[in-house]
Parts: C-alpha cells; structure tokens; sequence
C-alpha cells in the first residue's frame, strides 16, 4: 500500500542489515561490488550481446574466484559466494530481459515478451537483488514480477485490514520449513558426518552401512527444503507469490519445492522434477531455451556444466552431477524395457502393483541417499572413502544395466523396431511408384505442381 520508491527502499535496507548480520562487513562488500560492476557494464554497453556476455562472464568469474579462494572441503561453509551465487542469477537473467525489452517482439519468444524490460535503475536494481525472501537463498524471482509487486499491479485477495488472504498459507509453509529444519537437526544425531567417515565405519555390517550411508544422504536434502519453504512463506505473506492462474495453488507462483509429489514419486526423475523448481525454471528461460539454436545435445552439455561450475569447483559436484545423468537413463530404459515386456503399470494386477510400489520408493530412496553423497561429502578422499565401503555397488548396477541394455535391445527388441520402420518404407514406395510413369500404366501426371506435392509429401514422410 506504500509508494513505489518506499517499498524499494524497505527491500534494499532489509535486505542488506539482513546479509550484514549474516557474513558482516566483508560479504556485503562482495555482494554490492557484483551490483555495481553489472550497472556499469549496462550502462556503458546498453542493452546489446555485450552487455550479456559481459554480465555472465564478471558474475561467474567472480563467484569461481570466491569458491577457489574461500571454500574448503572440510565441510560446507556459509559465506559471501552463498548469496553472490543467488545473486549471479538474479544479475544475469534480468540482462538477458534488459535485452529482450529493446529488441523487435517479431524476434522474441511468448515467454521472453513476458519477462522483457525496458530499462531499470540503480535503486530498483539493489533492491531486487537484496530483496530478503531471495537474498541469501531461492526462490527465484523475475524482475518483471518484483516490478508489478512495488507499483501496486498485482492484485491479490485481501482481509478485511487490506492484507494479503495468504496468512494461513504462508504460516502453514513455514511450518512445513520449520518442520524439515527440525527434522534435520534432531536427525543429525543419529546420522553424521563424523560417523560416517569414522575408521571403523566400515567395519559394521555392509548393510547397515548402505542405511546409514542413504539415511545420512536423504536427512541432508531436508536442509535444503527446510529453508526453500520458510522462504516461500515469506513470498505468500508479502504477496509476492500471487498468481490466480497458477494450476494447484494461487500463491504458488515462487514454489521451490512440490513435498507431497517429492516424497510420493515413484522415480528419481520424480524427485527431480519437484526439487529446486525455480532455479530449474530459470536454467530452462536464460540458458537451455537461448542455446537451442547450437543444437540439442550441445545446449544441454553447456546447460548442465553452467550448473556445476554455479554449485561450485570441489570434486563433489561434479561427481554428483555427472552420475545423475546415467541414473536417469538407466531408470527410463528399465520403465520403457518393462512395458515393452508385461505391459503398463494399469494392466498389472493389484499385488504386482503394491509389490513395485514399495520396491520403487526403496530403491529411489537407496539411490538418492547414495547419489547424493559427493554432494555432501564434497572431496574426492571423503566420497571415495564412502564409496569403498559400499563397494561402488550403485556404479557397477548401473554400469552393468546400461551394457545388459544394449543386448536386450538388440535380441529382444527388434520387432518394435522393425514395426516403426516398415510403415514408412511402405509409403515411400507408394510415392516412388507415383512418380514413375512408366511402372504406373493408366496414370500419367502432366502438372508439374502434382510432382511438387508429391515430392512435399515424399520429404514429410521421409
């Protein structure tokens, strides 16, 4: 209900006493230094590819060097890289919208006209990018949005006292929050580090030790939801979040976090699918949709290493990274590979079903806890340690399933590739046969513009 430039000036002073309070006087520093060099480098270029490329290049260059300098492997620290990584986002994706505002509508996407800008100032600039419900940790958040929020153009149901009818939503999320926090907190004395990489560790029971390895890797995710969620009740109990189109909820426009397909899924591209939903979203919009003109494959190479180098440069991260890739594979082969065999999941009978459901959330529940330990343990000596104890059993499965793969693919399913093939063989000689005049007696074409449609038609079905 306040004025534009009060509203800014609230999310500008809030937001950095709160990352002063946070890292001090050498993490703000870092954090306005990112800000600046961004509106110089927009000022002098204007809104062009320099501009972009500069932007992305200062950013990442920046939060590299933080990593290199500051981060140890010993545990994971909270320093000035973890809200300049949030904010090397916010920079890059509002320059990439600078851009689409001053270019031709006929050269942009729907989504990009979406989220354009014009232009922007300094004020509105530092107050986006310290906006306290974004600063330190996610959600994303458009400028476009956080624009319409300050100028009053996102009308949102209000309370009788004018304020937003998002209470009881916002404080049941951040229950939600508080509870996951909790829960990792209370859980940290029965799974931990220090147990973990402890000598005698791998002198317990193998399967015990495959427990503890997952319990341990699975209690660290409730961190990372803990916070995501208290912050998204931030988001509904200022308004932020409103979107009265939004399919499940109208305050769910900054989820980060879907919890009940999260825990409910079958899969782990389930798990994924509902985790860290609008940094996801924001890899999509500013990297993976604007290289897909260098080709599939090669967009998602550059894509997915843009978000390693962003998690940081320990061992850790890629290790964790790269075998999520095989994962997903071998999880899609085997659910394709099962359906060719006995069916899909509706055909099956109502044992057979409650049997793979239980099996299902065993093995994702196993294979994130184990997948995720690079992630956590950071450094190749710690995560090889672990790993040595479980004897790489996660690895070898999936190595052993992808190669059994590519023999059942070759032995088992050639009809369905043969099936695919033949109808379009057939119509291609259908057409050749068309166009010969001489094995076609009766039919003679004489309009060129028939041996064009034809030649139309020959090259779809091709």
């Amino acid at each position: 209900r306040k004025s534009k430039p009060c509203q800014l000036a609230y999310f500008l002073l809030s937001g950095i006493s709160i990352i002063y309070y946070v890292l001090g006087p050498r993490g703000t520093f870092h954090c306005l230094a990112n800000v600046i060099i961004v509106w110089l480098i927009k000022r002098i270029f204007g809104p062009s590819n320099t501009t972009v490329v500069l932007t992305a290049t200062s950013t990442m260059v920046y939060l590299v060097i933080g990593y290199i300098l500051n981060t140890t492997v010993e545990v994971y620290d909270v320093m000035w890289t973890t809200p300049h990584s949030i904010h090397t986002m916010k920079l890059i994706g509002l320059i990439f919208d600078y851009k689409d505002g001053n270019t031709d509508p006929k050269d942009l996407t729907e989504d990009q006209k979406r989220h354009a800008v014009q232009d922007f100032s300094l004020f509105e600039l530092l107050a986006f990018n310290f906006t306290y419900t974004g600063g330190l940790t996610g959600p994303q958040m458009s400028f476009v949005r956080f624009r319409a929020f300050c100028e009053g153009r996102i009308k949102y149901d209000t309370d009788s006292r004018g304020r937003p009818d998002s209470v009881r939503e916002a404080f049941l999320r951040c229950f939600h929050g508080c509870f996951f926090l909790a829960a990792y907190l209370v859980g940290g004395l029965a799974f931990n580090r220090e147990t973990l990489l402890h000598p005698t560790f791998n002198d317990e029971n193998v399967l015990y030790r495959i427990y503890y390895t997952c319990g341990f890797g699975m209690l660290a995710l409730t961190k990372y939801i803990g916070c995501w969620t208290v912050m998204e009740g931030g988001c509904m109990l200022l308004g932020l979040s409103y979107d009265p189109n939004h399919k499940e909820n109208k305050w769910g426009a900054m989820r980060s976090i879907n919890i009940r397909k999260l825990y409910l899924g079958y899969t782990n591209k389930d798990f994924i699918d509902n985790f860290n939903l609008t940094t996801k979203y924001w890899f999509i919009r500013y990297l993976f949709k604007r290289t897909r003109e260098w080709g599939k494959w090669t967009s998602m190479v550059y894509t997915y290493l843009f978000i390693i180098l962003w998690h940081g440069v320990l061992p850790g991260y890629w290790m964790a990274f790269f075998f999520e890739i095989p994962v997903i594979a071998a999880e899609k082969q085997l659910i394709g590979f099962l359906k060719h065999m006995i069916g899909t999941y509706d055909q099956w009978s109502t044992p057979a079903r409650r049997c793979c459901d239980v099996f299902n959330r065993v093995v994702r529940v196993m294979a994130l806890g184990y997948g995720i330990q690079p992630f956590i343990l950071l450094s190749w000596e710690d995560t090889a340690q672990v790993y040595n104890g479980l004897y790489w059993v996660f690895h070898v499965m999936v190595l052993l399933w992808h190669i059994t793969y590519q023999l059942l693919l070759k032995h088992l399913l050639p009809k369905t590739t043969e099936r695919k093939e033949s109808q379009p063989a057939r119509d291609e000689k259908v057409l050749q046969e068309l166009t010969n005049e001489s094995k076609v007696p009766g039919i003679r074409i004489v309009n060129s513009s028939y041996k064009s449609e034809l030649a139309d038609m020959k090259s779809k079905i091709s």
